[in-house]
């Protein structure tokens, strides 16, 4: 075969075979097509399966290690408990120690006691009593807090009746004095002595006293009580009475908040915001109520809204530390809301609430600096200045006092959140903001013919020129409805009038105004009273060991007072604790007598300081 025929062959087989081919290529893609896209649908039907599991395996391990940290604040706590345990079972230790040494140092004092028959009776007493308070209750520390400003004012001296026969000073609801002092020693902190207001103390306590039978007037209580420090001296104690009634007059209450730096300190922010919430929450439809917040200038205000504004509720919870303090500032813009409404709603009482820590370091920084910039000039319907002091060191407790007192309100303290809400608790605020006497004061003028010399126990910055009487001042008191306030006078009686058994002391008059109206009010009081003995009126004895105990210990705050007046005050103060322990125990187990009960023995720890002790060596 040539080679063209071959040629022409193999054309002719591929013209044969050419078609089948191309369909079995077109046949074979078609199945490759066919398999690929099968195998993109499972792996796309696959891949959510994976992400599943991804997603599951990432929960089981964040579970895993949730129940490793479990275990480990498990642990964690474990070991805080048995630390704790082992703490305390060491402060058992301890204390069981400490109680066998007190016990030996007992049995040495009764041995001592023994051989000297000329040791002092009440002295033993009170060394017992204080080495029994040691066993439960902790001696704070020596310490005092820093930063703080108290006016040392000086203690009132004895008053000769045939050179003096009268004593005028001013009403006064305040208890700060006391809560502050109690607030140190819960913080581990001795008390300041130059903080202790005597009459602030006496003041904190609830006597019981009778309602006035009628509406308009107060009602006056006279006892005398023997002198649980002097057998020849007495006390005198004067008491007045508010009424309580229902009062409709609609409020304008303007909050004027430190929002500084200092603030920042403890919880002083939070205690301010719970008072202010638990004002507005008290307040009725009927008030009005305005926010200031201030720091070295104005932060926020809202002038008077009704208590429920959204606006008013936002800025008290906006209160926070920043910048420095102007108080002036603050009080200015607070005075001028507070005035505005004032005109608007003339029938209104009207109050203006400062909280702060007190210490001002922008513009006026002097109490009456500030009251000078923020006049007020309407005595009939006055604004009534409440201050609200917060916080330990770092305290100016001379401006708060000072500002309250001249510009017809009062000075409270709060330790804690707790006492924020229930001191402004709508039963309380209620009773608080009805005004029952503006301007309130009161003279005693003794009877010398019954007594010999007098001297009241506390009440120094109080205390004003006879002439002043007649006068209606701003720095007398506000009294609020159903409030009292209790007088403790130191006396010497004549022999005469212990003779008699029934006394006739004198008479006590008091003043003030009828708030809204301005009318004038006098009311004057016969003072007759027999004696009693110690234990006859547990509430009598219970406010003479407080009126002494607050007094005695101020003296330790006055310069320039002698070694022996030092060592009495020392005397006197264990002799008051021994009689605060024979009260009757339904005071003592209250927490007002357990909580003075401390207040005691950290008084007591800070007198033995003061006290001199005979070094044992000749002079």
């Amino acid at each position: 075969m040539t080679q063209n025929q071959s040629r022409v062959k193999i054309r002719r087989w591929l013209r044969i075979l050419a078609p089948p081919l191309i369909m079995l290529a077109i046949a074979v893609g078609a199945v490759l097509s066919v398999a690929c896209s099968d195998d993109a649908q499972q792996a796309e039907s696959e891949q959510p399966t994976r992400v599943e599991q991804a997603v599951a395996q990432a929960e089981q391990q964040q579970h895993q290690q949730q129940q490793q940290q479990a275990q480990q604040e498990a642990m964690q706590e474990q070991e805080d408990v048995e630390y704790q345990q082992q703490a305390a079972q060491q402060q058992a230790q301890q204390a069981a120690v400490e109680y066998q040494e007190a016990e030996q140092e007992q049995e040495a004092i009764e041995q001592e006691q023994e051989q000297q028959a000329s040791a002092d009776s009440s002295r033993s007493r009170s060394r017992q009593q204080q080495q029994h308070s040691s066993e439960t209750r902790q001696t704070p520390r020596r310490a005092l807090p820093g930063a703080t400003n108290f006016e040392d004012y000086p203690t009132i001296g004895w008053r000769e009746t045939v050179d003096d026969d009268t004593s005028t000073f001013s009403l006064d609801v305040d208890r700060t004095s006391y809560f502050l002092a109690l607030n140190w020693v819960e913080a581990g902190y001795a008390i300041e002595p130059a903080s202790v207001r005597a009459e602030e103390w006496i003041n904190a306590f609830s006597y019981n006293y009778d309602l006035p039978e009628v509406d308009d007037s107060f009602a006056v209580t006279t006892d005398i009580l023997e002198h649980p420090l002097h057998d020849d001296l007495h006390l005198v104690r004067i008491a007045t009475q508010a009424p309580e009634f229902v009062d409709n007059t609609p409020l304008n209450v303007t909050l004027v908040l430190d929002a500084s730096g200092s603030m920042q300190e403890g919880n002083r922010v939070e205690i301010a915001r719970a008072a202010a919430e638990s004002i507005r929450r008290g307040l009725s439809s009927d008030d009005r109520i305005a926010v200031v917040l201030f720091s070295d200038n104005i932060v926020a205000s809202e002038s008077h809204q009704r208590p429920d504004d959204r606006d008013i509720r936002r800025i008290i919870d906006r209160l926070g530390p920043t910048g420095s303090t102007n108080v002036q500032a603050g009080l200015n813009r607070g005075v001028r809301f507070a005035d505005e409404i004032r005109r608007e709603r003339p029938n209104a009482h009207n109050y203006v609430i400062l909280m702060s820590d007190g210490v001002a370091n922008v513009d006026a920084t002097d109490p009456f600096a500030i009251l000078r910039t923020a006049e007020d000039r309407d005595d009939s319907n006055p604004l009534r200045l409440i201050t609200v002091g917060v916080g330990i060191a770092n305290y100016n407790d001379v401006l708060l006092e000072q500002l309250a007192q001249h510009r017809n309100g009062w000075y409270r303290y709060l330790q804690d959140v707790g006492q924020a809400r229930s001191t402004f608790s709508r039963e309380n605020w209620l009773a608080l903001s009805i005004p029952f006497a503006d301007q309130a004061r009161a003279q005693v003028r003794w009877n010398n013919e019954s007594i010999v010399a007098w001297r009241l126990v506390g009440y120094e910055n109080r205390v004003t020129a006879d002439r002043n009487f007649e006068q209606d001042r701003k720095e007398f008191a506000e009294i609020p409805m159903g409030s009292a306030t209790t007088m403790f006078f130191e006396v010497e009686l004549s022999d005469a009038a212990i003779r008699d058994g029934v006394v006739d002391l004198g008479e006590v008059e008091l003043r003030w105004l009828t708030p809204m109206s301005g009318e004038s009010n006098r009311q004057q009081i016969q003072m007759v009273s027999g004696i009693s003995r110690v234990g006859d009126d547990a509430m009598l004895d219970l406010g003479s060991v407080v009126a002494l105990a607050a007094d005695r210990y101020s003296w330790f705050g006055q310069d320039g007072l002698s070694e022996e007046t030092m060592n009495l005050a020392a005397d006197h103060l264990d002799e008051i604790a021994y009689r605060f322990e024979e009260l009757p125990t339904d005071i003592l187990n209250t927490q007002a007598g357990d909580d003075f009960a401390r207040l005691l023995v950290a008084m007591g720890a800070i007198a033995e300081e003061y006290e001199s002790e005979d070094p044992g060596y000749s002079r």
